[in-house]
């Protein structure tokens, strides 16, 4: 073997030696760098969708100060029954069945009380023995509504509208013009695309919005009522008793104190 070829041969045995040297990179502090994510909202859940993990972006969506408020609660401690069942279903449907689900479009009530399209992420986690153990999960904003499925940009302006007008009377005749569609149409493909009525969605926008407000501020619950588009508080009480399961000065007592004491 002539110069050359034993040079290529010492550099082949090099690498070979290096790569049986190299260590496998699997980091146990990825969380780090997903707290540098401040538009995406990361989190990891056990079979029981208990939170194990999140970033500093969920921290804010909760309104939480530190991971202590958050890791080993469910959704059912930060989200109403309805909205937590919701969650949770989408958890169970990807630890059962080992599917993930990719880009399913929401609409959310960030901290600030602002209406915000997402997509969310869910894959299976695994533990070393590739054993299923929970799921973890990412939940980005859409930038603009260029982004959005072709299915949604026709309701990208009604979406909008309720945005801006939800504290006062939005009639379904209204939207479905926004939409150019007839109101049997629009009610048809929202609940297709939503999978709830769109008086339901203004509803929930509403109480979500005054939810936020009650932990956020110290103004009267009548107030905040009146801000979020009910004239009538006692009507306004018996909705958002329904849909969060307490009323709405218990609710800002219970959560306000936990978030106090945590």
């Amino acid at each position: 073997m002539n110069f050359a070829g034993r040079q290529r041969q010492a550099s082949d045995e090099s690498r070979e030696h290096h790569r049986d040297a190299v260590l496998p990179c699997k980091p146990d502090n990825l969380p780090e760098i997903l707290d540098h994510l401040a538009d995406v909202y990361f989190y990891v859940k056990d079979v029981d969708s208990r939170w194990q993990e999140c970033n500093s972006a969920t921290l804010t969506l909760f309104n939480a100060s530190r991971k202590s408020e958050v890791l080993g609660k469910t959704d059912w401690d930060f989200y109403p029954e309805e909205i937590a069942r919701e969650i949770i279903q989408d958890d169970r449907a990807v630890i059962e069945s080992g599917k993930p689900i990719v880009n399913k479009l929401e609409v959310i009530v960030n901290e600030t009380g602002r209406l915000l399209w997402v997509l969310t992420t869910k894959t299976p986690a695994r533990n070393r023995d590739g054993e299923i153990c929970g799921v973890m999960g990412l939940t980005r904003p859409v930038g603009t509504t260029d982004l959005l499925p072709e299915g949604y940009r026709q309701f990208s302006k009604v979406i909008a509208h309720v945005e801006e007008r939800y504290r006062s009377s939005l009639e379904v005749s209204e939207l479905a013009r926004i939409a150019c569609l007839s109101e049997s149409q629009f009610r048809k493909r929202f609940v297709k695309l939503f999978k709830i009525s769109p008086s339901k969605f203004i509803n929930r926008i509403r109480v979500q919005t005054a939810a936020k407000l009650l932990l956020s501020s110290k103004e009267p619950i009548s107030e905040i009522a009146l801000q979020c588009g009910f004239c009538d508080q006692s009507y306004f009480t018996r909705q958002f008793s329904h849909f969060f399961g307490l009323t709405p000065k218990r609710y800002r007592d219970r959560l306000g104190k936990r978030g106090t004491a945590a």
